[in-house]
């Protein structure tokens, strides 16, 4: 064996460590930012009555956390916060027995929210 070809593979591999301790740590990072995000999303959803909305629905706000896309939680998050009918979501959210929340802009969203968490507790 020639230094040449050594010292070829001892660079190549030294490069393919580099790149993966890269991607590790760009990987790592990634997940941490998803993390905060989704604990940032958490609480804002908290005070919001989206939280008891997804209570009525049966949902668990970190299933809808992990099942829900970022995009869409914050999108229903602005839908809550500017909605109009205040009065009648409070007065439903009031009741012990479902109530019937099809007056609710994101209603249908959190229905299908709710079958896919069900769904995915029999897997």
């Amino acid at each position: 064996m020639s230094y040449t070809y050594i010292i070829t593979i001892v660079l190549i591999s030294l490069i393919i460590l580099i790149v993966a301790i890269v991607l590790f740590t760009a990987i790592t990072g990634d997940f941490r930012k998803g993390l905060r995000l989704r604990e940032e999303l958490a609480q804002r959803v908290r005070y919001l009555r989206l939280d008891k909305m997804l209570s009525k629905r049966s949902i668990r706000r970190e299933d809808y956390l992990h099942i829900e896309c970022i995009s869409n939680i914050e999108t229903q998050i602005r839908t809550c916060e500017s909605c109009s009918m205040t009065e009648q979501c409070d007065q439903a959210l009031k009741e012990i027995s479902p109530a019937d929340l099809g007056f609710c802009p994101i209603d249908e969203n959190l229905e299908l929210i709710a079958k896919r968490v069900i769904s995915n507790s029999k897997e």
